[in-house]
Parts: C-alpha cells; structure tokens; sequence
C-alpha cells in the first residue's frame, strides 16, 4: 500500500474515520488516558489501515506524540509529530495541538506544518487497551506500556523534550525544520545514550528516518545538545 500525501495528512492532521460500532462501544467505559501508549494500529475514514510505529505521551495535562507510518517496504516512510495540551470531557479528552507535523523522506513535500489544531476524541479503556475516535472519524490503537505519574516534560520553543519510565520523546519543529524521535535511554557517565526507536526529521527541504541506532547527547535541565552540536534549549 502507498502512502499518498491525501493519506497521511488525512491520519496527521484531521486524523479522522467512521466511529466504531455502537455494539463494541458499549463493551467498554471511559478511562484515564494518563500514560505513556504505543501505538498498535491506525484506521483511516475510508477504512484502509495504516501501519505505524510511534508513542503517545499523555501527562498532567500535556502530551507528546511521534509515529512513523509504513507501506509495506523494507524502509518506514511518512512521520507525524505533536506536542500540546489536553483537557477531560464527558466522552474523553481533547487535545489542544501546538504544532501539526508531517515528515516525507521518500517523496513529496519533505516537512509541512498544519498549526495549531484542536481535536475531540472519544476514548474507551479495556484493561491496558485504549482506543480513541477523533471527531472527524479517524482511530487510533493503543496499549499501556507505562505509567506517566513520574514524567518529566520540558517546554521547547516549538515543542516539548520528555523523560519517562526509560523513555525519551523529543519534538521540536515548525515549518521550517523539525527534529523529533523517541526510545530507551540510559546515563553513561556525564552522557546520555539514547537508543532510538524512530527518529524523524527534516531541514532545508531534505528529510530522513532513523531507527535502531544510538545517538549520543548531554543533558543537563536547561538544554539538550547532540553530539552533531544541534542544542534544544528549554524555554521557561
């Protein structure tokens, strides 16, 4: 399956399908949505499943989010990144986005930024299973991997850097340039190893995907800096 540009903003921004059916609905209940997700599926309005790999982040009221979509090759394709704010409502949450990105090595338009966005998901809990049905149509599959009582998340100027459970989440980007990625990481000395899991990003119209490879940072509260010089201030 290709991945067409229509595709992927259709899962990125408005993120959106048919709701799922009243009868598997009323098998599951509201719950909290504090944690940290991996992703198991996402379903597109027209019903055609879009493979993916990515986390979700959702804690004190923030979230981070980072995925990579596949079409079936030896390679990932098209990346999607959030960060924002969250607020409960009667049949869920809804998310307050601070940036809408949209990552393309293999073709089209490398980086595109649809702003800040708003959306309203209904969510059902089943155990350590949560799905959410955005308002437009769109759901996405996900289980607990973690609990998010003891993250860590640090404003950027155009995202947010999060530490928790052995995780890191980075996203930071506009339309201009965008880095973002998460994984494992683990103190070495004074050094930060982290063991990416996918890792997007995009600068000067170019854009690449890393996966399964280590990158080696400092950080000390007030900045993270890569070993390629790239510093990620925290705004405060």
């Amino acid at each position: 399956m290709k991945l067409t540009r229509k595709a992927l903003l259709s899962g990125v921004a408005a993120i959106g399908l048919a709701f799922l059916p009243a009868a598997s609905q009323a098998d599951k209940a509201v719950g909290p949505v504090e944690g940290l997700w991996n992703y198991t599926g996402l379903t597109s309005s027209s019903g055609v499943d879009m493979p993916l790999t990515g986390i979700f982040l959702l804690a004190d009221g923030k979230f981070l989010q980072q995925a990579v979509f596949h079409d079936g090759g030896p390679a990932p394709k098209q990346a999607m990144a959030h960060t924002g704010t969250y607020t409960a409502t009667d049949k869920g949450i809804e998310l307050q986005a601070g940036q809408t990105l949209s990552l393309a090595p293999a073709g089209g338009q490398a980086l595109a930024d649809a702003g800040a966005t708003t959306h309203a998901l209904d969510v059902t809990r089943e155990g350590d299973a949560m799905t959410l049905v955005f308002g437009s149509g769109t759901v996405q599959t996900l289980e607990k991997i973690g609990d998010a009582d003891e993250a860590d998340i640090y404003p950027l100027e155009n995202g947010m850097l999060a530490f928790t459970g052995g995780y890191f989440i980075l996203v930071d980007g506009n339309a201009e340039r965008a880095v973002t990625g998460y994984g494992t990481y683990r103190q070495e000395g004074g050094q930060l190893l982290l063991e990416v899991i996918r890792w997007a990003e995009s600068a000067e119209g170019l854009a690449q995907n890393l996966r399964d490879v280590t990158l080696t940072a400092r950080f000390d509260g007030q900045r993270l800096v890569l070993a390629d010089g790239r510093i990620f201030e925290v705004q405060r």
